[in-house]
């Protein structure tokens, strides 16, 4: 990739997620929950420890590499692993300090290395390789980074993954670091089992987070991305594979170098922060419900109470995504995660305000998985709940799978169990481990077949081509959930087909009838009785509970293999709407070019055009000043940051 672009996925990361039908399939499922708030959707999560770390590499152009194929093949949410390192007066995602020209430690210098960061194994649509030995599971330990896997050579010999760490923990004073020249930027360092560069730090990460964003910002790609980090000291130069030492307070960040600071660097207004939350809590009416009815939030998710004044205000609701993408254009939701002792005299009150408290957006479901990937305890569907209660809130839930055997070329349209089950339950399915044995900069692919396993609506290979000229009006333009070959799931048919119809009342998500007659898409509105409603699962849990009624249904009709929901392309051929009047979220009635890009939303374009002239007029006025995001973006660690040839 030419110039300063940091967000760099490979091409086959790419073609997993914004090609047929996966883009058409990720893109439906995120329409269909847009009124649903953002705490009660299952997303897929991954820790950037196993992901990019697993083998202590910590080398910026590879991290560039993995973060880029991640955020390219879908995932949504990131364990984020942020080490203080007080020699450098910085945050770093190596979990070791770096030297400084003033360090005591003895320096050894080696040949200059070339960082490849090519993929190995990441073609689409070749045979499969042998799998891999089953992969070991380790929980992230709080206070040390010893029960990461051992570095090992998996890459050419001129690559950082094959210099061999001889060093043993905590057993030398003043060991010997090997600076390993690059030709380009930092050299990277051996220290202790590590191998690590000065520009692998926090800036690079929410610098190319901000790449990810703007390349996405559409109506069509744009989607919520949740952040959680976990504060570590760094270990000593001299005991690099011992426990961090406890910082004092002199030690540690002063203002200007807060971790939210640091954050909002990059993303300040792409962030929806706790002091955005509390206003628009204190009076939806002037927030969330001040918009057009058909966005207003699902009904049962949240309490409402009426203030004193008349205000409605609620303490535990979220906002929408279509509230926050559509209307406030705020993208990423940041937390604080664990913070280890030898960090506990950071004071996070500074950070409160930008970033949400330990255990806000987080909430770990223990779960047990058989050996077929069903869950025998910690589902939170209960098919007796119609409502949202203790035994159904899924807000936050978060599971760790157990050992996953993936390998490098994995079918995508093979939806691994577990990870499935995992999903219909309302739990996303959080990633602790490496893949296949890889890292995601090296193979992407076993982890774009994690992402395509927590999809719940669409089955694989759906949904069809609908905008087909060949096709009639009707033809394979609405949706039913069939029962086989993949139960629940979802897959278009011709809208004069006659089925049952899903009938939900409004009030109660999880309250779903099957219709007593049959009906085409047309007439099914009018199949379901008062309350009910012909509709649409908006959640995952949702779906369960829809799925639940209609295998009910088949006791009594057995032939009853598939029912209408309400989703179709009838009016708008380039969009799923709900409703046969339904409006796409992106697409206005008289534009329905699909190779047409709309930016979201279309005030963000007039904004930046009135920037822009304003900022001409100043550099004449004052040629020096430089924009400060851009300087960011381009200057990390202070090198000129150039990316990764494609």
């Amino acid at each position: 990739m030419s110039g300063n672009k940091l967000y760099d996925p490979d091409q086959a990361a790419v073609d997993t997620r914004w090609i047929q039908p996966w883009s058409e399939n990720l893109r439906a499922q995120r329409d269909v929950g847009l009124r649903v708030p953002i705490n009660f959707q299952t997303v897929p999560a991954v820790s950037l420890r196993q992901a990019c770390f697993s083998n202590k590499q910590y080398e910026h152009h590879a991290f560039q590499k993995c973060f880029s194929n991640l955020l390219g093949v879908g995932f949504r949410r990131f364990e984020i692993d942020v080490y203080w390192d007080p020699l450098q007066t910085g945050w770093s995602l190596c979990p070791v300090q770096q030297p400084t020209n003033g360090d005591t430690v003895s320096v050894a210098s080696s040949p200059t290395v070339t960082i490849s960061t090519e993929t190995t194994s990441a073609r689409l649509q070749e045979s499969t390789a042998v799998p891999p030995g089953q992969l070991g599971f380790d929980r992230r330990q709080v206070t040390s980074e010893t029960a990461s896997a051992p570095a090992e050579a998996s890459s050419t010999a001129s690559s950082p993954s094959a210099i061999n760490p001889t060093a043993s923990p905590s057993v030398a004073a003043r060991p010997t670091l090997i600076t390993f020249p690059t030709t380009d930027g930092p050299p990277l360092t051996q220290i202790g089992s590590y191998n690590c560069t000065s520009l692998t730090t926090l800036e690079l990460l929410t610098a190319l987070l901000g790449d990810f964003l703007e390349d996405t910002a559409t109506t069509t790609g744009a989607a919520i991305t949740l952040l959680t980090f976990n504060l570590h000291a760094a270990s000593s130069l001299t005991d690099p594979d011992g426990p961090a030492p406890l910082l004092s307070q002199d030690q540690l960040p002063e203002s200007g170098a807060f971790l939210s600071d640091i954050v909002k660097g990059n993303l300040t207004g792409e962030t929806y922060t706790p002091s955005h939350l509390r206003d628009q809590r204190a009076n939806l009416n002037e927030s969330w419900y001040q918009v057009n009815w058909n966005n207003r939030p699902a009904v049962g998710y949240y309490d409402v109470t009426t203030n004193v004044d008349g205000q409605l205000f609620t303490q535990n609701g979220w906002p929408s995504e279509a509230f926050m993408e559509f209307q406030k254009l705020y993208r990423v939701v940041t937390s604080f995660g664990t913070i280890d002792p030898q960090m506990q005299y950071y004071n996070i009150g500074p950070d409160i305000d930008f970033i949400f408290p330990p255990g806000t957006i987080t909430n770990v479901a223990e779960t047990s998985i058989d050996f077929a990937g069903r869950l025998s305890s910690g589902c939170l569907f209960a098919s007796s709940e119609s409502t949202v209660t203790s035994k159904t809130n899924s807000s936050w839930a978060i599971s760790i799978p157990e050992s996953l055997d993936i390998n490098a070329n994995p079918d995508l349209m093979a939806p691994i169990p577990s990870i499935t089950n995992l999903t219909s339950c309302g739990l996303s399915p959080f990633l602790n481990q490496s893949l296949a044995n890889t890292t995601a900069d090296k193979n992407p692919l076993p982890y774009a077949d994690f992402v395509h396993s927590s999809l719940w609506s669409f089955a694989p290979g759906e949904p069809l081509n609908a905008t087909s000229k060949n096709l009639g009006t009707t033809a394979n333009r609405c949706v039913i959930m069939t029962i086989s070959p993949y139960p629940g799931r979802w897959r278009v048919t011709d809208c004069v087909d006659r089925h049952r119809v899903a009938c939900q009342d409004p009030s109660q998500p999880y309250n779903w009838q099957i219709s007593s007659s049959d009906s085409n898409y047309e007439g099914a509105a009018s199949a379901c009785r008062t309350p009910y409603q012909f509709s649409i699962p908006h959640t995952a849990l949702e779906n369960a509970h829809l799925l639940a009624a209609l295998q009910s249904h088949r006791q009594t009709a057995p032939n009853d293999d598939a029912i209408y929901i309400d989703l179709n392309q009838l009016s708008t051929p380039d969009c799923w709407v709900i409703g046969l009047n339904g409006t796409c979220p992106y697409l206005s009635r008289m534009d329905i070019n699909p190779t047409r890009v709309v930016v979201v939303p279309t005030i963000a374009a007039v904004i930046i055009f009135v920037l822009a002239a304003l900022t001409f007029f100043v550099k004449c006025a004052a040629n020096r000043r430089e924009d400060k995001r851009g300087r960011k973006r381009r200057l990390v660690g202070g090198w000129e940051y150039e990316g990764v040839p494609s």
